[in-house]
């Protein structure tokens, strides 16, 4: 299963039991100057009662990482830079590991951790840089879904902006603008339900 998000994160509380153990993988923001965000939604989900295991893509080894997959019920992919974080989780050799997760147990995906979710982040250019990652040779993703996301719409004029022009100039996508009350749930590829988080 597959919540994909911008901001809100109560929906989860709908899927997911409390005092879960959910695996935080805070990745695409650590270019960022302000992570302020990331800490955030660590902050939030101790709030509603789950077991935060930190994830760390960078720093561990491939064989700890697996190990806390492995003892996790979901996983919440934080928000940042989605080409940053594709390409280390590619690096680290653990990219179709994490979309067997998903397929198995519960991915939770906010902004950058829902764009990964998508077939490719071609079209995020403009919402991301992408010279944050100079070793990322492609931008083939999870293809959890056949759609793309664009996040965080309405929420601020530059990113209402930012979606209409990618929508335009991908036309050949199909795409989801979400507002950061809204989610996507994801039965499986096909099968999905865009709700109100508020």
């Amino acid at each position: 299963m597959l919540i994909l998000l911008s901001k809100n994160k109560e929906i989860i509380k709908k899927y997911l039991k409390q005092n879960s153990n959910i695996g935080f993988i805070a990745t695409a923001s650590e270019l960022e100057e302000n992570r302020d965000y990331m800490y955030q939604d660590r902050e939030d989900l101790s709030q509603m009662n789950y077991k935060v295991i930190e994830i760390d893509i960078s720093k561990e080894s491939k064989q700890d990482i697996l190990k806390k997959f492995k003892i996790v019920d979901s996983i919440f992919v934080a928000g940042g830079n989605s080409f940053y974080l594709l390409q280390q989780l590619k690096n680290k050799d653990v990219l179709l590991e994490l979309k067997e997760f998903a397929n198995n147990k519960i991915y939770i995906g906010s902004s950058a951790g829902a764009c990964i979710a998508c077939p490719s982040i071609e079209y995020a250019q403009k919402l991301d840089h992408k010279a944050q990652a100079p070793l990322l040779s492609n931008y083939k993703a999870m293809n959890l879904v056949e759609f793309y996301i664009l996040p965080h719409y309405k929420s601020k004029d530059k990113y209402t902006k930012l979606a209409d022009e990618i929508e335009e100039e991908y036309m050949k996508y199909k795409f989801i603008k979400l507002s950061n009350n809204q989610a996507i749930v994801v039965d499986n590829i096909s099968t999905y339900k865009v709700v109100e988080t508020e």
